[in-house]
């Protein structure tokens, strides 16, 4: 199976550019591998080239894939089907198509503490630009027994000029000082990225302690005077990995978070989320929370409302921060919006006990159709079982239920189509394990259509949730859906 990591982006309706960072080596030891999924959101044959750059900029190979409509090709670093040109490689890459496409990326750490594992989604437009916030930036931060470092990648997206970048660090002004981080003003951090080359920011030792303060919590700023591809990777003392998002901009309008824990007891492990919110305004934002259970047997009562500083974040525990869940245990999903016209973005981080995590942006907007690149049912690699729960939320649940339909695309070729019309109300879960007709197959990996449809179809925001059973203990990766 291929895990990896990758960022994919699209320039026009015809042309679309990924572009991805295979760090090499991490600092919770070990090696770092990543695969990147591509799949055909086109009308047609997709004709899909890749050309990996190295750090510097300078282009190590070419591949060349032809994907049929809908299906997906998984181009893995480890492999012939994913090769950067050389044996250890740390760099990105540049896929164009002659149709529409997207991603989604796996990353794998093995060698170090233990086995580590992550997915994050391809970039659009919203995280590409010369100007984008990254919401949540660590160094040596404590929390439920894990020490976190970041990892920031930029990515000059142009081949033909290099990139002066700046990284502007803000401290969050009530969460830095609680964790024992002294930086009290902004800090800029420059760097210059040859064309088409990455730039990789390790905050356990970058910037320095009398810079930032050996303890940092908050927030990053990339300016640019080309368009960049940031990315962020998380390192939970060597036994977990994390991938954060990034935005070019708040919003004013609801934003969906799929997938909501508290204390949900499963193989032995505890999962809970916290949602961070990032205020984008000037002024303090107020900010409604309203819980969606995924069945009658968790329970809420009313909505939350919460005060996120301005230009500052915060951290909303469901353990503790959500008192309008009134059961001991929740699992669903959850809806916030500014109701004072400040924008705002979030991102939630799922953890179980001190060894598992995953994290996910919010959805900000829906729409009719959603691709998935890749997921899986029952697929055995690295001494797990691999699964995916696909998690559909109804934006427009308020004017009546989403009806909702699956494509299914195996690698192996063809298609199943399942022929049920699915009903959403709020937030709906299909585990592939027992849902949709891909419950009856043996197995399964490859790429998901999701369609909205009936008689009035309603915009929807999807996501994936894919667990690996087995091992020691669960492996969790989660990306969004792609909206084209």
């Amino acid at each position: 199976m291929n895990m990896k990591k990758k960022i994919a982006l699209s320039i026009t309706l015809l042309l679309a550019l990924a572009l991805v960072a295979s760090p090499a080596m991490s600092q919770g030891g070990g090696t770092m591998s990543t695969a990147f999924a591509v799949q055909n959101l086109g009308n047609d044959t997709a004709h899909v080239q890749v050309d990996f750059y190295d750090t510097g900029g300078t282009k190590t190979n070419t591949l060349s894939q032809d994907i049929e409509v809908g299906a997906n090709y998984n181009f893995d670093q480890r492999y012939a089907s994913g090769d950067p040109g050389a044996t250890t490689f740390q760099g990105s890459a540049i896929v164009s198509s002659d149709q529409l496409v997207g991603a989604a990326a796996n990353m794998m750490r093995t060698g170090g503490t233990v086995p580590s594992y992550e997915s994050y989604n391809s970039l659009d437009s919203s995280g590409i630009g010369q100007e984008v916030l990254l919401p949540q930036v660590l160094k040596n931060v404590a929390s439920g027994g894990v020490t976190w470092n970041t990892t920031i990648v930029v990515q000059n997206t142009d081949i033909t000029n290099p990139a002066n970048v700046k990284l502007v660090f803000n401290p969050d002004p009530n969460i830095n000082p609680v964790v024992g981080g002294t930086l009290t003003t902004p800090y800029t951090h420059t760097v210059n990225i040859a064309k088409g080359g990455t730039a990789y920011i390790d905050q356990s030792t970058t910037p320095t302690d009398a810079q930032i303060g050996s303890i940092f919590f908050g927030s990053v700023r990339v300016i640019s005077d080309r368009d960049v591809a940031p990315v962020v990777y998380s390192d939970g003392g060597g036994q977990m990995l994390l991938a954060y998002p990034s935005y070019a901009s708040g919003t004013t309008d609801y934003i969906a978070l799929p997938s909501i824990y508290k204390e949900v007891v499963s193989l032995g492990d505890s999962y809970s989320t916290a949602i961070l919110i990032v205020n984008f305004g000037n002024t303090d934002a107020t900010v409604e929370i309203e819980y969606l259970p995924a069945s009658s047997a968790y329970t809420v009562s009313g909505k939350d409302t919460v005060t996120v500083p301005a230009k500052a974040a915060l951290n909303v525990d469901q353990r503790y921060d959500a008192s309008s869940i009134t059961s001991a245990t929740f699992m669903g999903g959850a809806v916030i919006k500014s109701t004072n016209s400040q924008p705002i973005a979030a991102m939630v981080n799922l953890r179980g006990g001190s060894r598992y995590g995953m994290t996910y942006g919010g959805i900000m907007g829906g729409g009719t159709t959603a691709y998935l690149p890749i997921s899986y049912k029952t697929i055995s690699s690295a001494g797990y079982s691999w699964s995916s729960t696909i998690i559909v939320y109804n934006f427009d649940r308020a004017a009546g239920d989403a009806t909702v339909n699956f494509t299914f695309y195996p690698t192996a070729g063809g298609s199943i189509a399942d022929s049920t019309d699915y009903t959403v109300s709020d937030i709906t879960q299909f585990d592939l394990r027992f849902t949709t007709d891909i419950a009856s197959e043996a197995s399964f990996i490859g790429a998901v259509k999701v369609t909205s449809g009936g008689a009035t179809p309603r915009d929807i925001g999807v996501m994936v949730q894919t667990r690996g059973a087995g091992g020691s203990g669960d492996a969790l990766m989660a990306f969004l859906g792609l909206m084209p």
